[in-house]
């Protein structure tokens, strides 16, 4: 009985494993996209970014002096 335990929690194991192996390849091939499009579209992005920053920045700010 004790050996068919430790068989079925081995193969729970494998499975989840397996699941959370797609699951980082998933995230992987998002993040090389998020890469390959940022070395095409760097100076779009960095001008978006540096609108949205100081946005960001004044808000922490007032935030603090609150």
């Amino acid at each position: 009985m004790a050996n068919t335990n430790v068989k079925k929690s081995i193969q729970n194991k494998i499975e989840f494993l397996g699941k959370e192996i797609e699951t980082l390849q998933l995230e992987l091939k998002k993040w090389e996209k998020i890469a390959a499009d940022y070395e095409v579209n760097s100076e779009s992005i960095d001008l978006i970014l540096s609108i949205q920053l100081p946005e960001k920045a004044e808000l922490k700010a007032k935030k603090v002096k609150l």
